[in-house]
């Protein structure tokens, strides 16, 4: 063996920096790609024939609670008493609105009479 070694070079301060730098951009490229691919999974769950299923019975659930409640009122109403609301608390909002909605959001019972 020869008695020569290979000394080690010494990096600078601004070639680690570039290095992190480099590496972080790397890691927030990963990380894009990652929350890309959730946000489509998301998108597809959101898309699936129960979620729909699911989202429609809530509309109707609201539907038929703001038609019971204020059977006069037009979109123009519902959305004025949403900028009043938006003025109280949230967590108050929610508790009652659900309570309203197990009282009047609920489908009437019995057989539909046929139509035609």
């Amino acid at each position: 063996m020869e008695g020569t070694t290979k000394k080690r070079a010494r990096r600078t301060a601004e070639q680690r920096l570039a290095d992190l730098e480099k590496k972080h951009a790397e890691i927030m490229e990963r990380q894009r790609a990652a929350i890309a691919k959730i946000e489509e999974q998301k998108k597809r769950l959101m898309q699936a024939p129960s979620a729909r299923k699911d989202r429609v019975e809530q509309e109707k659930r609201f539907a038929r609670a703001a038609y019971a409640l204020a059977p006069e009122w037009d979109q123009r109403h519902y959305i004025a008493a949403l900028e009043l609301a938006l003025a109280e608390d949230a967590g108050t909002l929610r508790s009652r609105g659900e309570q309203l909605l197990e009282e009047h959001g609920k489908p009437r019972r019995g057989r539909r009479p046929k139509i035609g």
